[in-house]
């Protein structure tokens, strides 16, 4: 067994940071050609969630969009900018909308505007889930 205290401090502090960049990168982007897609996981999560294995509520913590969308219910304009986004995403109204259904809303929308491909990979998960949802006899 080698003491480490001998060594120089640069060098196991340089060490150190190459470790944990290359796990951290490792993790962000597979390497392997055998890592499934993004569409991949998502098909398999619907059926987590229909088998009740994950919740399906999301949960963050924002203060200020706390007082936002609250003032916005409170207001009586949740309705009006449920309508504006579900227009802005090419989406049919609903009578009336929820704080909750409003926030997914939201995400969608900053979702298409800046990782448009992340939709769509949503959407290709979606439309496997379903697939394998017909074929199962």
């Amino acid at each position: 067994m080698t003491d480490d205290t001998d060594r120089d401090p640069e060098a196991l502090l340089e060490q150190s940071k190459e470790q944990k960049r290359h796990q951290s990168e490792a993790q962000q982007e597979p390497t392997g050609d055998d890592e499934p897609a993004l569409e991949a996981y998502i098909a398999d999560i619907y059926e987590e969630l229909d088998a009740g294995e994950v919740p399906t509520n999301l949960t963050m913590r924002d203060r200020n969009l706390a007082a936002l969308i609250r003032g916005l219910d409170e207001a009586g304009q949740l309705d009006s900018v449920g309508a504006d986004l579900r227009d802005h995403l090419g989406r049919d109204a609903t009578d009336s909308e929820s704080r909750g259904s409003l926030l997914g809303l939201l995400v969608r929308a900053g979702l298409a505007d800046v990782r448009p491909d992340l939709i769509e990979a949503g959407e290709t998960g979606y439309q496997t889930y379903t697939e394998r949802q017909e074929t199962q006899f």
